[in-house]
């Protein structure tokens, strides 16, 4: 597995682009995570939830991106 603080691994937070009314996210404030490579993308939870990782996208079969993993990940699940 390849760690995403990889250099090689290219992911962006992609910020909100509308009020809070709309969609609940501030405007400019982060409200996704996505893969440069396949454009897998999660919702960034709330301030009183952590979960959403880069664990959590959901890659194309064939992204070159896909066994990338955080650290947490992979000692808690692949060991």
């Amino acid at each position: 597995m390849r760690s995403f603080a990889d250099p090689e691994t290219h992911f962006a937070i992609v910020p909100s682009d509308s009020p809070i009314t709309v969609d609940g996210y501030a405007k400019g404030e982060p409200k996704r995570l996505e893969c440069d490579e396949c454009g897998a993308q999660v919702l960034i939870d709330g301030p009183e939830e952590h979960q959403t990782t880069i664990d959590n996208l959901p890659h194309d079969r064939d992204c070159p991106q896909r066994g990338v993993a955080s650290r947490y990940y992979e000692e808690r699940f692949v060991r």
